[in-house]
């Protein structure tokens, strides 16, 4: 009988409203996809474009000194640090430029310098 008085009250306090329903160490550890928000958006639009499309998508992006320009994501790939990094073109009144992005250990995006001769862009 001792026994079954025990095992009473144990399951009685590791049910939701026993004693342990507070106590913060308790409770199951969240998986890293519950305990992480959603990357912010980066506030450049290049970096925001970057971060969202895949090889080949276009857009037109509003630049962040107000110009307006054509965003193209040339290509994706890993870098030798293992990074994933998207060069786009970003085309403006100016000319064409290369921007190389690459994701960052935190979860968001920054640019890096292009390492390709010519800019990585393919030119005729």
């Amino acid at each position: 009988m001792g026994m079954l008085a025990a095992a009473l009250m144990l399951s009685g306090c590791g049910g939701a409203g026993g004693l342990t329903a507070g106590w913060p160490f308790s409770r199951q550890a969240a998986g890293p996809a519950a305990s992480q928000s959603a990357p912010a958006v980066p506030a450049d639009p290049v970096l925001a474009f970057a971060a969202r499309s895949q090889p080949g998508a276009q857009d037109r992006i509003t630049l962040a000194d107000g110009q307006p320009a054509t965003a193209r994501l040339v290509r994706a790939y890993n870098a030798a640090s293992g990074r994933e990094c998207r060069e786009v073109a970003v085309v403006t009144s100016a000319g064409e430029r290369a921007r190389v992005i690459c994701a960052t250990p935190e979860g968001s995006w920054a640019e890096t310098r292009i390492l390709l001769r010519g800019g990585g862009i393919p030119r005729p």
